[in-house]
């Protein structure tokens, strides 16, 4: 009798120290999941959101303020907490202010490049020299000399955004997060980011006049001719809104024409003509 009392009374404390040891580390690893479903619906919205960009660069010359709208347009999900048209402008604003004031984002145009503007660039009806962005088709696959690029490929705006998005999950924010100091002026209170990125490519629907905008450097485009469009995602999957394209994003070494099936997004870059579908 005395033996069994003095084994339960060495066993009292057990899961008292059991949970000592497993709570922090669950508690942990439950806090970790929550901030995991939160990022993939920040990513997912930035893939939107860099797809926005890159139209409102398309159809705005390539202006960075039109993709700072487009931009803003495609994270207000990630800014609206309630319903209705109140609402939905309060977080348009919420995302404009928290890009230019906050510093929360950074649009960086890939492609075309100086080079591209020097080897393809014509004077417009205005005066202005600009990247032509008419009659695409006819203008044959002569590849230029500077960027190594045809003005097929030139007409295609590539851009990276780069993304800060703000942890509110406790501890994992200090744990994976850097200290955001322009959102922590703003705030009043320390506020932890985590950089996230996503790529679009969209066919210019107006010329690009301005260089200074571009990148300096040589040919964007990649070697089989598989660059993305508007798909929001890394670049090379061949797709646009429409569907699938075939092929019509060329690299350094090929034309922008392709050998690519039609609904693969795949191309060779060996064509000698450009594909009939970059028309406008």
């Amino acid at each position: 009798m005395m033996n069994t009392f003095t084994l339960f009374h060495r066993q009292r404390g057990q899961g008292l120290v059991e949970a000592v040891i497993v709570l922090p580390v669950f508690g942990l690893f439950l806090l970790g999941i929550f901030q995991g479903i939160l990022l993939y619906r920040a990513k997912t919205t930035l893939d939107y959101a860099a797809f926005m960009a890159a139209r409102s660069g398309a159809m705005n010359f390539a202006q960075k303020n039109a993709m700072i709208d487009g931009l803003a347009r495609g994270l207000m999900p990630l800014y609206a907490h309630q319903t209705g048209g109140g609402a939905v402008v309060a977080a348009y604003a919420k995302a404009k202010a928290d890009i230019q004031l906050g510093q929360s984002a950074a649009i960086t145009i890939i492609s075309p490049t100086k080079a591209a503007f020097t080897d393809w660039q014509e004077t417009q009806y205005d005066g202005v020299a600009a990247i032509p962005n008419d009659s695409l088709p006819f203008r044959g696959s002569a590849i230029g000399t500077k960027s190594h690029m045809t003005v097929q490929d030139a007409n295609l705006l590539k851009i990276k955004v780069t993304y800060q998005y703000p942890l509110i999950v406790p501890v994992i924010d200090r744990l994976i997060g850097h200290l955001d100091v322009a959102r922590t002026a703003i705030a009043g209170h320390p506020v932890y980011s985590l950089d996230i990125q996503a790529q679009a490519t969209e066919l210019m629907q107006t010329p690009i006049r301005d260089p200074n905008l571009l990148p300096s450097g040589t040919g964007g485009g990649n070697k089989n001719g598989s660059g993305s469009l508007n798909n929001g995602n890394s670049l090379g999957s061949g797709n646009n809104r429409s569907g699938n394209n075939s092929g019509n994003s060329s690299g350094s070494g090929g034309s922008s024409g392709g050998s690519g099936s039609n609904n693969n997004g795949n191309g060779n870059g060996g064509g000698s003509q450009p594909p009939s579908d970059v028309c406008i």
